[in-house]
């Protein structure tokens, strides 16, 4: 599930419309934090997928 909504295309766009918004009034905080939240959530997506695809490995050798 989560995945899927990580690697919407239309969240990315709604993020880019965001940050868009916020850059043109001068909020540059919201520009850059809502962003930062995707990052860290697809950072710690790929963490977790390395983390099963490993032990899946090492069961499989086993």
């Amino acid at each position: 599930m989560i995945n899927e909504v990580l690697h919407s295309r239309l969240i990315a766009f709604f993020l880019g419309l965001w940050a868009m918004y916020c850059a043109s009034i001068g909020a540059y905080d919201g520009a850059l934090f809502i962003p930062m939240i995707y990052a860290l959530l697809l950072l710690l997506n790929h963490l977790d997928q390395k983390k099963s695809t490993r032990s899946t490995k090492t069961n499989a050798q086993k």
